[in-house]
């Protein structure tokens, strides 16, 4: 079983004035420290918050944000963290950019779907560095911005403690950490009515990078990410929301890039990288409602798998989550939560804590 001790100690709201005193276009900082408790990380403690703003004076122009976070945990565990999504002109360009400092305690179980749970799957990586992508009016494609992406991570293996797969003489690449370095494109179909908690619309997002040694990578490999969502409003804050997510990789990953079934967003329940192979597909829905003020609740459910080759997907053979979540509004204006999901895979559960919806 996972049990949570969550504690929001404090809900802080600061909301600087522009020259403009129209509230649309107010900058406000929303933070909070927290305290909480899961078996990945045993207790921790850290401290977040999100920054939103207009970049122009454009009441059709999507807010920006900036959210950071950082956390340390009993068990040495912790990470830095800074996320950005940037609107500009009407929406028509954005940037994001996603870059992150950590030391953690993780998990590698071997690949395929069948993998067994041996417990003493844990090793101590870190990582370094990040991606950012800009997105541009497209010119050759029908979308709403296409654009190109650039991914540095440098990943180090400080400790392989006991875990059978990176002590052993199988080559998986990347044993030994190493550097991903990769430069692709991004198209990018978005029609919802709001970022932070859309009532209708759909968010499509397709991503294409290519990792070589001429890049300053220290493996050759690609990777495909498509994640598609679509959202239906019964009632104003009353949402039905459904997402699908394909993840591919060909070439030679290391085993940290392949992807991973599990986590905060999807298959939420199980830990991220539970289930590890050159594909990955997962779809979930959720239901979105407020109860009381600022309170408001979830329910969720999802199935995922991984698989080898890309044809290999078989409906049998998913692995299912279902789940529910509590949300407290801290910044009414733009319909930002803080959120705490419970979810429950196959003999698994897990607990999440976060800012902003899964998706």
């Amino acid at each position: 079983m996972v049990y949570l001790i969550l504690l929001i100690i404090n809900t802080l709201t600061v909301a600087s004035e522009n020259a403009d005193s129209t509230k649309t276009f107010r900058p406000s900082l929303d933070a909070y420290p927290y305290i909480y408790y899961t078996p990945e990380t045993q207790f921790a403690f850290g401290a977040g918050g999100v920054v939103t703003f207009h970049t122009q004076k454009d009441s059709l122009l999507n807010p920006s944000n900036l959210t950071f976070s950082g956390y340390y945990s009993t068990v040495k565990s912790y990470e830095l963290s800074l996320i950005s999504n940037l609107f500009f002109d009407k929406n028509r360009m954005a940037s994001t950019i996603d870059i992150r400092y950590s030391n953690t305690v993780d998990r590698f179980y071997g690949i395929g779907g069948d993998s067994p749970d041996l417990g003493t799957e844990e090793y101590i990586i870190s990582t370094m560095g990040g991606i950012i992508d800009f997105q541009l009016p497209p010119a050759l494609i029908i979308s709403t911005r296409a654009g190109f992406a650039i991914e540095y991570r440098d990943y180090k293996i400080k400790d392989t403690k006991n875990n059978p797969y990176l002590n052993s003489d199988s080559e998986y690449p990347g044993q030994q950490g190493g550097i991903v370095s990769g430069l692709g494109l991004i198209w990018v179909w978005d029609n919802r009515d709001q970022v932070f908690f859309p009532n209708y619309g759909g968010f499509t997002q397709v991503k294409a990078l290519f990792y070589t040694k001429d890049l300053g990578s220290d493996f050759t490999f690609s990777w495909l990410e498509v994640d598609a969502r679509r959202y239906w409003s019964f009632a104003p804050d009353k949402v039905l929301a459904v997402q699908s997510y394909l993840s591919s990789t060909g070439g030679s990953p290391p085993f940290f890039k392949l992807p991973a079934l599990g986590g905060s967003s999807i298959m939420r329940g199980y830990f991220q990288g539970r289930f590890r192979d050159n594909n990955y597909f997962a779809f979930q829905a959720e239901y979105r409602q407020y109860i009381w003020r600022r309170l408001g609740f979830v329910l969720f459910a999802g199935a995922g798998d991984v698989t080898s080759v890309i044809t290999g997907f078989q409906l049998t053979k998913f692995k299912p989550c279902i789940g529910a979540g509590l949300r407290f509004l801290f910044n009414k204006e733009q319909k930002i939560n803080i959120r705490m999901d419970i979810g429950f895979g196959r003999d698994t559960n897990g607990v999440y804590f976060g800012i902003q919806e899964a998706f």
